[in-house]
């Protein structure tokens, strides 16, 4: 089975797998972003698995987020 997500003017497909892992991530993280919806919010800065430091884009500011491989999940963020 496939569930839908939306992301601005796109929609995406994920595998029951996928949206497993993304409902377990919203239920302890709250937002959970994909890769898509990243590049919508976040600018980013750096990699080093497994954080990405960015810049939330509504407010400039700066933080870390973590994300997962496999799906390729974002989450946590966390200013600073």
């Amino acid at each position: 089975m496939e569930a839908r997500t939306e992301t601005g003017n796109k929609e995406n497909i994920m595998t029951e797998e996928e949206q497993k892992a993304y409902n377990h991530l919203k239920e302890v993280y709250g937002e959970v972003y994909t890769t898509e919806q990243l590049t919508e919010k976040f600018s980013v800065i750096s990699f080093m698995a497994p954080y990405v430091d960015v810049i939330r884009k509504a407010d400039n500011v700066e933080g870390t987020l973590a994300f997962n491989h496999r799906p390729r999940f974002y989450f946590n963020f966390v200013e600073g």
